[in-house]
């Protein structure tokens, strides 16, 4: 046996529940502290690149990466390939690889201080 339900959802609009109130200047504030934290995060990550690699290290970890090429053909200054760096680190999509190899850079530096390791490490 079959029986057929009917229904009808009638809204009176008196839900308080539910509101559409958007307020884009909360959004927009939003937006701005994040921004400012990237900002704020890329300053120090600068200031370490600029002052504790050369640019060979740089380069090396932009080969790591993949983006060396570019960078080596279009002969760009230390800064930009910092600039460039910071950028490729701070995507979350990179997050992966960047943590790879800050782990990878991490353990080559242990071997390298190491007295009896660092003779089996060509870096």
């Amino acid at each position: 046996m079959t029986e057929n339900i009917d229904f009808f959802i009638q809204e009176d609009g008196t839900d308080n529940n539910m509101t559409n109130d958007f307020d884009i200047n909360d959004l927009l504030n939003q937006v701005q502290n994040t921004e400012l934290l990237e900002h704020d995060l890329m300053v120090p990550q600068f200031i370490n690149y600029s002052e504790n690699y050369t640019v060979k290290q740089l380069l090396l970890i932009c080969d790591y990466y993949g983006i060396g090429k570019e960078l080596k053909t279009n002969k760009c200054t230390k800064d930009v390939i910092i600039q460039i760096l910071i950028d490729f680190e701070m995507n979350p999509i990179n997050s992966d690889i960047v943590f790879k190899r800050q782990n990878l850079w991490f353990y080559m530096n242990e071997l390298k201080n190491d007295k009896f390791m660092k003779k089996f490490v060509l870096w």
